[in-house]
């Protein structure tokens, strides 16, 4: 029962509340890449000029949010996620809106020129739609058809079919005249009246003080007053949320709401400052519980397997080894009883050479057996076919094969019975396996449930991470691009009037930006930002030992090519005076920050590090960039303290490696 209340999709009141959030945390950002995690949901990841990065989680039918969690890419998009980074990339997000209070989400996104909608549907098995300005159907993740309704391409998109009976009851005498028609109980009429779920149906009703499980019919017109009254109220809350996620006795999620509902009054809830987290939150718990479920659930049935399979090969041991015995037993038994058994073997023998038939020789058999001769009374049946004698002899059953002599007979018995020993020795070999296999399980098991699944949140990367960037000795951002088109970007978005850039008459340097936020960096502080700048330009792939570096203020900077020339992509025209630096050393110091559970790499001047941060010095060489990051993560590793010193170690290399100028240098210091 409980699994059956836990919330699965949002109601009309939280996409309410999302689409407003939504529209006011989104408006003007750009969508820089969509992956397609599952069959039925989407990531979009979107961009914004000195904003942070924003995660939107997309689920068909079940939930719609950012996200600051991890979430796992595929290597390869499906169709559907290929078609629409075709049409939105590089799309700015104009507006986010809840179309009549539908449980339907739009994104307004305008790319290329053109408006288009993404619609995201959370009614029936939900569907996630891409339209043009037309309504136009350009893909959707299932093409689907119903009495009332197509979602086909090329056709244009019809609203969903209304959950209410029309426009909210304006009066309660309007809203008693359709309680009164309905033939059902009052919570009922009113999930069909105001086309809200149950939760707020049964909230409604809490509020009005009217039982739920009364007769639409019996509704007086003093209790629709009541009702009607409690439903504005409802939906007023809208305007004020205080979003929260309500748990279970086990503290486990069970809804995640928009404003307070008095029908979790004495339930634990969790409050959040916005209802993307909250449900960022709620779903990522359930998402993670369903994993850790999933996850113990795989390994519990491996376990089960290897219990089924013990099972079997110890049943096959057992009777393997009475198999074994009774062959072997059986050997020495005809040895014991050699001379009977061989003048038996003998007689029987002669018979069928003689021509007799089985069926006589087994009369005679049995006669002499009535008389109690031995060994006639050991016969218990003859096979003519195998030309066999089966006989019970001291309480064990074994057959002797005429024209074979009787140590024939026993060698085969105990040849069998040595077959035996391999099979039991090769069979308890698999089964030590299969216990050993269970006891790794065992353990695998224990430690799941010691060790669940925990989300791994995003750290919530600032604008100027996308470039290179460090801060001076002053405590001034310095930001500097990786490529032309991030120079490009750096220069034009984020350079303001008060900022300096830095450049080299060197080709191929980057632009490097000080933000001063209006105060005035001191020379120091330009100084490291010159060096900076000549350390990741060309200078450090000739080799050079220093170089020059100016800088001007972004006004001085045009993309206006002179007569007869072409300014390229990241690069821009100066004009008026440039302030230089001279003879600046092309050395850049990589160093680790010790901070939180992970630490991090970071380039900047020599001079920018004090004791005790760990860094190393390098200049222009020959060494290639992995052996040099090797080189470079090790002599860090020594210089932290020792607790830090194997984190430091699993810094990926590439991180190293990003940092050095070119792919190429030597560590001096």
């Amino acid at each position: 029962m409980k699994k059956n209340r836990v919330k699965t999709q949002p109601s009309s009141f939280d996409l309410a509340v999302l689409s407003a959030e939504l529209d006011r945390a989104l408006k003007d950002y750009y969508v820089d890449n969509i992956y397609q995690v599952n069959p039925t949901t989407l990531l979009v990841k979107l961009n914004k000029p000195a904003s942070p990065v924003r995660n939107l989680l997309i689920e068909a039918g079940r939930r719609v949010h950012l996200t600051a969690y991890s979430v796992e890419k595929p290597l390869r998009p499906p169709p559907f996620c290929s078609a629409l980074r075709k049409y939105l990339l590089n799309g700015r997000v104009s507006k986010v809106e809840q179309p009549d209070f539908e449980r339907m989400l739009i994104l307004h996104i305008f790319a290329h020129g053109e408006n288009f909608k993404l619609a995201a549907e959370f009614f029936g098995k939900g569907n996630i739609i891409l339209t043009d300005g037309e309504d136009k159907v350009l893909h959707a993740l299932a093409q689907r058809k119903t009495k009332d309704r197509l979602v086909a391409r090329g056709r244009k998109l019809a609203p969903p079919p209304p959950l209410g009976l029309g426009q909210r009851p304006s009066s309660p005498e309007i809203l008693l005249e359709k309680l009164k028609l309905e033939k059902v109980e009052v919570v009922k009429a009113l999930t069909r009246i105001y086309g809200i779920g149950g939760t707020y149906a049964e909230e409604i009703l809490l509020r009005a003080g009217v039982d739920k499980k009364l007769a639409g019919g019996e509704v007086t017109f003093t209790m629709a007053e009541r009702i009607f009254q409690a439903a504005q109220r409802v939906f007023r809350e809208i305007e004020d949320p205080r979003p929260s996620v309500v748990l279970d006795e086990d503290g486990e999620p069970l809804d995640v709401v928009p404003f307070p509902l008095q029908v979790y009054s004495g339930k634990k809830v969790e409050s959040y400052p916005s209802l993307n987290e909250a449900f960022d939150e709620y779903f990522t718990k359930l998402e993670t519980g369903k994993a850790e479920g999933e996850r113990q659930a795989k390994v519990a049935s491996k376990l089960g397997e290897l219990k089924r399979i013990l099972k079997e090969q110890e049943a096959k041991l057992g009777e393997l080894e009475k198999e074994e015995a009774r062959h072997r037993k059986a050997g020495e038994t005809i040895f014991h009883h050699s001379l009977e058994l061989q003048s038996l073997l003998r007689e029987v023998e002669k018979n069928v050479l003689n021509g007799k038939p089985w069926p006589e020789i087994s009369r005679e058999i049995d006669l002499r057996k009535n008389k109690g001769e031995t060994p006639y009374s050991w016969v218990v049946g003859l096979n003519p076919k195998d030309r066999r004698l089966r006989l019970s002899v001291e309480g064990l059953e074994f057959d002797l094969t005429v024209g074979k002599s009787v140590y024939e007979n026993a060698s085969a018995h105990f040849q069998e019975s040595k077959d035996l020993r391999g099979k039991i020795s090769s069979l308890k070999e698999a089964l030590g396996e299969t216990q050993r296999k269970m006891e790794a399980l065992e353990k695998d098991l224990e430690a799941l449930r010691e060790q669940p699944l925990h989300p791994v949140k995003v750290k919530e990367k600032k604008w100027f991470e996308k470039f290179r960037f460090f801060f001076t000795s002053g405590g001034f951002l310095v930001v500097a691009g990786r490529d032309a088109s991030s120079n490009e970007a750096l220069v034009k978005r984020y350079a303001e009037p008060e900022d300096r850039v830095f450049h080299t008459d060197i080709a191929g340097a980057p632009f490097a930006v000080v933000k001063t936020g209006g105060k005035q960096p001191s020379e120091s502080d330009l100084r490291e930002a010159a060096q900076f700048a000549v350390c990741y330009s060309r200078a450090w792939r000739e080799g050079l030992n220093a170089a020059d570096a100016y800088h001007v203020n972004p006004g001085q900077l045009s993309k206006a090519a002179p007569s007869g020339q072409y300014l390229g992509r990241g690069a821009f025209s100066v004009s008026g005076p440039r302030m230089y630096i001279r003879n600046i050393p092309l050395r850049i110091a990589l160093g680790v920050k010790l901070e939180g559970g992970m630490p991090q790499v970071y380039a900047a001047p020599p001079q920018v590090f004090q004791p005790p941060q760990p860094h190393v010095v390098l200049a222009p060489g020959n060494l290639r960039a992995k052996e040099l990051a090797l080189k470079v993560r090790s002599t860090l590793a020594g210089k932290t303290p020792k607790e830090w010193r194997d984190a430091v170690l699993k810094i990926p290399l590439e991180d190293f490696i990003a940092l050095i100028p070119y792919g190429r240098g030597c560590m001096v210091s």
